[in-house]
């Protein structure tokens, strides 16, 4: 089993975890001194989830009795097994705590409900729509996530859908392919494209590096390349409260070869069953002239009506941008980017987004069209895991 990119705010603390019996597994983390100020001034993004009593135990049982055969009593499987050897893909290390973490529940819960072929997974892991209700599906994921025991990775539910303008809190393993396209009044019209590379490294870290090509008045140059890092600094899952920071390195490819320095705080929080919301505050400091840089705000908030990856997931982006020495114009600049996010395989692995950015008061230009298309490669190859399973079971989403 392996976790959408497009994973919903979850429904409990640790799905079907009540606070009062979070097993040693669920680890909260605390942010250290430096930024528990930070955490605090941003705790109006951490109200409380609702819980579920679920029992646990049951869950292991009912793991135990449907479960262990291919994926062993404790989460690893066992080759010797006979339910194992014909297996090809092998089932997934449930105790290996950087695979048990990235994955969201809610993910688990539609390829346990819905069998593996359906989610474009393995065809072997069958369905138990028919032998376990919801809330017993929900305690056995409950208790498949205290299987990899006490670690410091934060948790794959805070894993919210990619923004434009808004900068991530999750860490990722992925490659996204970017485009911009500007409509200028004068109509010096202008296409940016953008690779990027995301790794994560050990519980909490991320690096990544970007290159931008941009066209622009008839003739297309190398515009920047981009490097960065980012450590995942507080996450409590029972609130759906992530924050990170870090910081972006940009050098230009143009003549004179200036570079800037964009220091970021990014945040994300699950609102209830169906939104989520991301926000971030980051710096663009020149190095020649730091004081000539900016301040740039971006939040948005994503509507996922359907826990299918394969969907069409609406989202709304507000951003602000004020200069350090503002001059003749105003001194904030705002924008508005409605956006739709798209599943593209049955995995949710490979995923596409389109929106268009409308300035709110200076005209510097008529509109942005942006896009992306994203690869999760910690979730399998880009071409696996787009065709559907020939079972279908019955009362299934529209998405499908």
């Amino acid at each position: 089993m392996s976790a959408s990119p497009a994973s919903r705010p979850p429904r409990s603390p640790q799905p079907g975890i009540p606070p009062c019996r979070r097993p040693s597994s669920t680890r909260r983390q605390r942010p250290g001194a430096p930024w528990r100020a930070v955490a605090v001034a941003l705790g109006f993004l951490a109200s409380t989830a609702s819980a579920q009593d679920l029992d646990l135990l049951r869950g292991q049982r009912n793991y135990l009795a449907a479960c262990a055969a291919c994926h062993g009593p404790h989460g690893r499987y066992d080759p010797a097994l006979p339910g194992v050897q014909s297996l090809d893909p092998k089932p997934a290390d449930f105790s290996d705590p950087l695979f048990n973490s990235r994955e969201p529940a809610g993910d688990w819960f539609m390829v346990t409900k819905h069998g593996g072929a359906l989610i474009g997974f393995s065809a072997a892991m069958p369905a138990f729509t028919d032998a376990f209700s919801d809330a017993e599906i929900e305690e056995m994921i409950a208790h498949l996530k205290t299987l990899a025991g006490e670690h410091n990775y934060p948790p794959g539910d805070l894993n919210y859908l990619l923004a434009f303008r808004t900068k991530k809190a999750w860490i990722e393993d992925e490659v996204v392919y970017f485009n911009r396209f500007t409509r200028r009044p004068d109509g010096e019209d202008a296409v940016a494209n953008a690779l990027e590379f995301e790794k994560r490294w050990f519980a909490r870290w991320q690096t990544e590096l970007k290159l931008v090509h941009e066209f622009e008045g008839g003739q297309g140059q190398w515009d920047e390349v981009e490097a960065g890092a980012k450590y995942v600094l507080y996450d409590h899952l029972p609130r759906t409260f992530l924050l990170s920071g870090g910081a972006d390195f940009a050098v230009s490819l143009r003549s004179g070869n200036e570079a800037e320095a964009i220091p970021f705080l990014a945040a994300a929080k699950g609102l209830g069953e169906a939104f989520t919301l991301q926000t971030s505050l980051k710096s663009h400091l020149p190095f020649r002239d730091p004081g000539g840089g900016d301040l740039e705000w971006a939040s948005v908030v994503h509507w996922m009506p359907t826990p299918w990856p394969r969907g069409v997931f609406p989202g709304l982006e507000l951003t602000a941008r004020a200069p350090f020495q503002p001059g003749d114009q105003d001194e904030v600049q705002w924008t508005l980017l409605p956006q739709f996010n798209f599943g593209l395989s049955r995995r949710g692995h490979v995923r596409a987004a389109a929106g268009v950015e409308i300035p709110l008061n200076q005209r510097t230009y008529d509109f942005r069209f942006h896009a992306y298309v994203l690869w999760d490669f910690a979730d399998g190859m880009f071409w696996e895991g787009w065709r559907k399973g020939r079972a279908q079971p019955a009362g299934i989403s529209e998405y499908e």
